[in-house]
């Protein structure tokens, strides 16, 4: 039996989560072997509830879940796979698997920053995600959020728009039937197909209050940093920000009008110590430059000839004008260095000089 079939089948036993998983993997030396392990040696391990679950095995048909799994197109990344995001990992309560759809690899090819917020938006709300998404996305990161309606969805959408790289995490199955809300099954579809759906929950599983925090750690234990573009008092989005905290991740917020219920949020985050985004270099600055692939559509349209010195300032130049002291901060080279590949940049019409040695993309 493969062994990420293995791990899907005990994720599938009721009462079983990740700690129990790990449990057993570890004291049977893998997920194959737990499972084909008799009732007796699960009694064994000293938790009477074990012996219940041992039974729910004869319910699970291997080969009818593994033939399921491929007509979903459905892979698992079991957390001891190298496939598994580095930094999700690290954390305590990481998953013991992941369900994926969509080019999983993605997370070890870029950095990994989310962009949460508010489902009721504002209008200036779904300015700034859609922003700062199509910014960070043509700078080298995988935007991550949770296909939510408001930010979320926007942020995503935004990421696509820009030849990105978009990642949803989901507080249910990720198979179409599951997915939630049912209205962004077309956009889960496009970033399948894009970027990738990831979820800890087995196919089938409807979302509930109760999956959505369990979700957010996903998030912020898979990223670099996390965005709280907008956030009610309460909001979700503060789960994710706190827990980002908890992981030891940057956590930005984005500040709004003091009359706004949809910035209390940020503004409490703010007042924590989370870092100001004002625009795209804040979180630069923070985080450093992302790495995009050196493809045109990846990069939002870079051709691919140019010299490693005018890539690196071809990723971070957008629509804001950068100074190029804060140009070679950002990419880590000297300023005659960046001014020659400015120059270079310009002559080709991919940068723009506004004046005050403040430069913008091109195209």
């Amino acid at each position: 039996m493969d062994e990420s079939l293995a791990f899907h089948l005990l994720n599938r036993l009721p009462g079983v989560g990740a700690k129990t998983i790990r449990s057993l993997t570890g004291h049977f030396g893998s997920a194959w072997a737990a499972w084909e392990a008799p009732e007796s040696a699960w009694v064994a391990l000293g938790q009477p509830r074990l012996s219940g679950i041992a039974r729910e095995r004869r319910s699970l048909d291997p080969v009818a879940e593994e033939a399921s799994l491929a007509e979903k197109n459905i892979s698992i990344i079991p957390f001891s796979d190298a496939a598994f995001p580095a930094l999700l990992a690290e954390i305590p309560d990481a998953p013991a698997l992941l369900y994926v759809r969509g080019a999983f690899r993605t997370w070890n090819e870029r950095p990994l920053i989310a962009i949460v917020g508010s489902r009721k938006s504002t209008p200036y709300g779904k300015q700034v995600a859609s922003e700062l998404a199509r910014s960070l996305a043509e700078a080298g990161y995988a935007i991550v959020s949770g296909l939510a309606f408001g930010i979320d969805a926007i942020a995503h959408e935004a990421a696509l728009e820009a030849h990105g790289t978009t990642v949803a995490v989901l507080g249910s199955g990720i198979d179409d039937l599951s997915i939630s809300p049912q209205t962004h099954l077309a956009l889960a579809n496009d970033i399948a197909r894009e970027g990738v759906i990831i979820s800890e929950l087995a196919p089938g599983t409807s979302a509930s209050i109760g999956t959505f925090p369990a979700r957010n750690r996903i998030m912020a234990g898979m990223c670099q940093g996390v965005v709280v573009v907008e956030a009610a008092e309460e909001s979700g989005s503060l789960i994710t920000a706190r827990l980002a905290l908890d992981y030891n991740r940057t956590v930005f917020a984005v500040p709004g009008s003091i009359f706004s219920p949809a910035s209390v949020g940020t503004h409490a985050l703010l007042k924590e110590g989370a870092r100001l985004v004002t625009s795209m270099t804040d979180v630069l600055e923070e985080l450093g430059a992302g790495s995009a692939t050196k493809n045109e559509n990846a990069m939002g349209g870079m051709p691919n000839d140019l010299d490693p010195d005018e890539q690196s300032v071809y990723q971070v130049l957008s629509r804001e004008g950068l100074h190029v002291d804060k140009l070679a901060a950002l990419v880590r080279l000297e300023t005659t260095h960046v001014n020659m590949a400015l120059t270079r940049l310009e002559l080709r019409g991919l940068a723009k000089n506004i004046g005050n040695m403040h430069y913008i993309r091109g195209r």
